[in-house]
């Protein structure tokens, strides 16, 4: 039976900086006590405290690790506060082997090869970190012995073998490209869309994730989204009561992903959504749900709350996400296993392209024009790798009006609408075919 680690999110001020700080930390669970696993919460705390969503995977993969090792005969009747000592190369490629395995048997197409892979630098780091400021470990960094070679013919027929599975199941290199064809076609099409909007139980989900389609906004940035913005937000209120006369508003997003800060532009169509399917709906109601639980009105800078009245989270948006799909994927045979709330996110970028460049998308190299759209592209996403970003979404853009076809006009004239447009054009039915990829 493998150990039971409880992963809580703490809450304290630098004391250095004095800002506030939000973290994940691992506590083991023993028959006897609940033990703090000091020195990989101090890892946590050095090397990930600048985004919760680093720190929730980072805690997870240590988390998913420490479990390993409980499982291992050399780990029996061993401290768990002295494993990160004990730990070998070898432990950690049988760490990524064991997962490898689990996978085969399961015939999932995740974790991929490059996911395990990523995991295990991710666990590499941990050590490295720990030999850098003198703790010891039995761990060398720079041996290759450290990392699974999934390529090798010997470990394949290894892993298919420990797996238990037939010469006919699916090898790893066929798992493999199917979670590359799930990862290269992940724009999310028109009728996944109007389905993943109709499965939320709660419908202030279904409008940030509208909200997020229109703006390319991270859960983090929706879920910190006010009711009655301040500072340079002072114009943000409900858009009965904002100008109804310009196009868009910009918004600045504070303590965004690595606590930047960043300019979002907002389409008033977006915010006209917000108002009419979330705030005069639902919004009063759940403020004084918010007060009778807590006791205090809700403040102003809150604006996403959920039927019991508690802010929403970003934990909660993927959690709520996740339940959509599986009851989108029981409703509708189409409704891909790999589609996430985040691939919202992914949506504006590919309707800002086909807005800029039009027919010229299809038929020019367009890689030329890129800085003359560029800026408010890296503005609006939050990266720094603009070129990068700029070729990926280019790409997207071409799959979805290559398949859009004849409905192509369509959608660059309702691209120039704002982004909601073409989730209403969706949600009745009349884009069920753009973005669709074959």
């Amino acid at each position: 039976m493998s150990l039971v680690i409880d992963r809580q999110v703490i809450e304290y001020q630098d004391p250095n900086t004095g800002i506030a700080i939000r973290q994940y930390v691992l506590i083991a669970k023993t028959p006897k006590i609940n033990c703090l696993l000091s020195h990989a919460n101090l890892f946590l705390m050095n090397e990930a405290r600048s985004s919760l969503n680093t720190s929730n995977r980072y805690s997870s993969i240590l988390s998913m690790f420490y479990r390993f090792l409980s499982t291992e005969p050399n780990f029996a009747n061993k401290e768990v506060a002295n494993y990160h000592a004990l730990v070998t190369n070898f432990d950690i490629r049988r760490w990524q082997v064991s997962r490898q395995t689990e996978r085969i048997a399961k015939q999932s197409s995740s974790p991929s090869s490059e996911t395990i892979y990523e995991d295990a630098k991710i666990l590499l780091g941990y050590f490295h970190w720990l030999n850098n400021n003198g703790y010891l470990t039995n761990v060398n960094v720079q041996l290759k012995t450290c990392i699974a070679n999934f390529k090798s013919e010997r470990m394949l027929a290894y892993i298919q073998a420990k797996a238990r599975v037939t010469k006919n199941a699916k090898n790893i290199r066929v798992l493999d490209k199917e979670a590359r064809q799930f990862a290269f076609n992940s724009l999310i099409t028109s009728e996944e869309i109007r389905q993943y909007l109709t499965s939320f139980v709660d419908p202030a989900y279904a409008v940030m994730f509208k909200l997020a389609l229109g703006t390319a906004m991270r859960p983090i940035d929706l879920c910190k989204f006010p009711y009655i913005g301040d500072r340079k937000n002072v114009h943000i209120l409900p858009y009965s009561e904002m100008d109804s006369e310009k196009l868009t508003f910009e918004y600045t997003a504070y303590g965004s992903k690595g606590n930047k800060t960043r300019t979002i532009v907002i389409h008033r169509d977006d915010l006209k959504m917000l108002d009419e399917c979330y705030i005069k709906p639902l919004y009063d109601d759940r403020r004084k749900r918010y007060k009778e639980r807590y006791g205090k009105d809700c403040p102003l800078s809150v604006l996403f709350l959920n039927e019991q009245g508690v802010p929403i989270t970003p934990k909660m948006t993927t959690s709520r996400g996740t339940a959509a799909k599986k009851k989108a994927l029981e409703n509708y045979k189409g409704f891909r296993d790999s589609i996430v709330f985040y691939d919202s996110r992914h949506w504006w970028p590919t309707i800002f392209l086909i807005q800029f460049f039009g027919d010229d998308l299809l038929t020019k190299a367009v890689d030329y024009l890129w800085a003359a759209c560029g800026e408010a592209l890296k503005t609006q996403m939050g990266h720094s790798d603009l070129e990068t970003t700029f070729a990926h979404y280019v790409d997207k853009a071409r799959v979805m009006m290559g398949a859009a076809k004849g409905r192509t006009t369509e959608l660059i004239t309702q691209a120039h609408a704002g982004v909601h447009a073409v989730i209403g054009q969706i949600e009745n039915g009349k884009l069920t075919d753009a973005g669709k990829v074959s």
